[in-house]
């Protein structure tokens, strides 16, 4: 879903219309939920798990295997929950 709209706000950027400003705002808050996706993934959780994967996610998060690591654990936490 990333990849069309970062294609199409590159296309539309010269235009500086109305299509390129939505599809950067789309582009934009897309990457911001699935960067945060194992946080909010565990939001129904224990305390303790939720903010350390808020703090694990929000420092090693925009590292590549910092982030599979968090997701990883996101999904084993809820798996536990269940």
């Amino acid at each position: 879903m990333l990849i069309p709209l970062c294609a199409l706000s590159y296309l539309c950027i010269n235009g500086g219309n109305d299509v390129a400003l939505a599809a950067n705002i789309l582009f934009y808050s897309s990457a911001l939920m699935l960067y945060f996706y194992p946080s909010i993934r565990v939001i129904r959780c224990a305390k303790q798990d939720r903010t350390s994967v808020l703090w694990l996610n929000l420092f090693f998060g925009w590292t590549g295997i910092g982030w599979l690591l968090v997701l990883y654990r996101a999904l084993v936490i809820g798996a536990e929950e269940e």
